[in-house]
C-alpha cells in the first residue's frame, strides 16, 4: 500500500507541467530530434556527418539508440509534442523508485526498501532527469533492475535470474555505454559467488553473451535500413572519438571531483559530485512577470547525509562482512569513481546511476536507527528530506516563481 502511494506521488510530481517548457531545452536539442527521426525511420539520425535537422540542434548518434527508440515510440503513439517527448522519462523515473525499493527489500528487508524508496522519491536530481528527454534515467533504471536479478540469483542460485540480469545489463548498455559499469560489477559479483560455492564458471558466459546480442539488436532499425557492418564499425569509431575529446568546454562542466568550465586541460576548482557543489542550469522560461527555472541539482541534504551513510556501510562491511553490502557499495562507487579519470568534461547528472545505491545505503542507516529507542529520528530525517525536496521543487521543475526569489535557493555561489 505504501509503495503504491509512493508510486502515485512520484508520478504526479513528475507529470505535473511536464509539457513546460514547450520547446527543446538542454540536451533535448539532440535527443528529441533524434527520437523524431527514429519515429520517421530517417537514416540520417545514424549518420555522424548528417547536417543538423534544425538550427541549433544535432542528431545524437554518440549514444546507443534504445532510450531514443523508446522516446520515438512515445512520439508515434502520442504525437510529436513535449508531453510525448518526456513521458517515457517520467514513467521510467517513477519505476526507478519502485525498483530501488525492491532491490533494497530483497537484500535488506522491507523496512530498508521502504526507506530507500522514500529517499529516492524526495531526491531532486532524480526528479529533474525524470522530466527531460535524455537517456540517463533509462540506463539508471535498467542497471538497478540488473542488480535486482543479480541479488535474486545470489539467493536462489537459479539461472533464470542470471539470464534476467543479463537482459537488463544489455538494455542498460544499449541506452548508454555507462551500463558497461553495471555489467562489470554483476560479472565480478557472480564470479565471486561461483568461486565461493565452488561451482562452475560456465554461467558467466550468459553475462557476456546476452548483453552483446541485445546491444546489437538495439540497432535493429539501423540494420533494417540497410546499413552495413562496416558502417556500424565506423559509427562506433566516431562514438569513441567523441567520448574521448578533451577540447570540450561548458560553464557547468565538471569531472567527478572538479569544476572544469574551460575543459579538462583548463583550470579546475574543487566541486565533487558527492557534495552537490555544482549543478547545471537546464532552462530559463519566462511566464509574464515570473520565470521558470530548471536547475539540475540534487537534494543537498540527501547528498550530504549520503556521504555519512556510505561511510557507515563501509564500517558495517568491515565488521559484518555481508556480501549484500559489497553489492551496494560497488554499485555506488562504480558509477562515479571511474569518472575521476574522465578524458572529457561531464556534468553532475552523470552521478545519477549512483543515487539509487546512495538511497539504499541511507535506507540501511535509517532502518538501523528505527530499530533503536531513537525511532523518531528516522521519521524526522525523512520529513526533513521531504521538506528540502519541496523547497527546491520550484527550481528543479520549472515552476514559475518571482525572479527575486531565486537568490534564496542559491545556498552557494557555485550553484549560480
Amino acid at each position: 500500500m505504501l509503495l503504491s502511494a509512493l508510486a502515485i506521488f512520484s508520478a504526479l510530481v513528475r507529470l505535473y507541467r511536464i509539457n513546460e517548457p514547450a520547446r527543446y531545452y538542454f540536451d533535448e536539442v539532440y535527443h528529441v530530434v533524434t527520437a523524431r527521426a527514429y519515429a520517421q525511420n530517417n537514416p540520417a539520425a545514424y549518420d555522424p556527418f548528417s547536417p543538423p535537422p534544425e538550427e541549433g540542434t544535432a542528431y545524437d548518434w554518440l549514444h546507443p539508440p534504445l532510450a531514443k527508440l523508446i522516446q520515438a515510440a512515445s512520439i508515434r503513439i502520442f504525437g510529436d509534442n513535449p508531453i510525448a517527448w518526456r513521458l517515457p522519462s517520467a514513467i521510467f523515473g517513477t519505476a526507478l523508485i519502485l525498483a530501488t525499493a525492491i532491490l533494497a527489500s530483497i537484500m535488506f528487508g522491507k523496512k530498508t526498501g521502504l526507506f530507500a524508496g522514500l529517499i529516492l522519491a524526495f531526491e531532486n536530481l532524480t526528479l529533474v532527469m525524470s522530466r527531460i528527454t535524455m537517456n540517463d534515467i533509462f540506463i539508471t533504471f535498467f542497471s538497478v533492475c540488473a542488480f535486482i536479478f543479480a541479488a535474486l540469483y545470489s539467493k536462489k542460485q537459479k539461472l533464470i535470474w542470471l539470464f534476467a540480469s543479463s537482459v537488463f545489463l544489455g538494455l542498460a548498455i544499449a541506452s548508454k555505454w555507462t551500463g558497461a559499469y553495471a555489467l562489470l560489477i554483476v560479472f565480478a559479483f557472480v564470479f565471486l559467488e561461483r568461486v565461493r560455492n565452488q561451482r562452475s564458471l560456465l554461467p558467466l558466459l550468459i553475462i557476456a553473451i546476452v548483453p552483446f546480442f541485445i546491444y546489437l539488436a538495439s540497432y535493429g532499425q539501423f540494420w533494417i535500413q540497410g546499413h552495413s557492418i562496416n558502417q556500424f564499425i565506423d559509427l562506433h569509431k566516431q562514438i569513441w572519438w567523441y567520448q574521448n575529446r578533451s577540447d570540450l568546454e561548458h560553464p557547468y562542466g565538471t569531472t567527478a571531483l572538479f569544476c572544469v568550465p574551460k575543459g579538462i586541460d583548463g583550470p579546475r576548482t574543487w566541486c565533487p559530485w558527492i557534495l552537490d557543489i555544482r549543478g547545471v542550469y537546464f532552462s530559463l522560461e519566462t511566464y509574464g512577470p515570473k520565470n521558470g527555472y530548471i536547475y539540475a541539482l540534487g537534494n543537498p541534504l540527501i547528498f550530504w547525509a549520503g556521504v555519512i551513510s556510505i561511510s557507515y556501510q563501509i564500517g558495517k562491511l568491515i565488521s559484518e562482512r555481508k556480501r549484500e553490502l559489497i553489492l551496494v557499495l560497488l554499485g555506488y562507487f562504480i558509477f562515479w569513481l571511474p569518472w575521476i579519470f574522465t578524458p572529457r568534461l561531464l556534468f553532475l547528472y552523470h552521478y545519477l546511476p549512483s543515487i539509487p545505491f546512495l538511497a539504499i545505503a541511507l535506507g540501511i542507516l535509517l532502518k538501523d536507527i528505527w530499530e533503536t529507542k531513537f525511532k523518531f529520528l528516522t521519521i524526522l530525517i525523512i520529513l526533513i528530506f521531504a521538506l528540502a525536496f519541496f523547497y527546491f521543487y520550484p527550481i528543479t521543475s520549472g515552476y514559475p516563481i518571482n525572479p527575486q526569489l531565486l537568490e534564496r535557493f542559491m545556498w552557494f555561489s557555485t550553484w549560480r
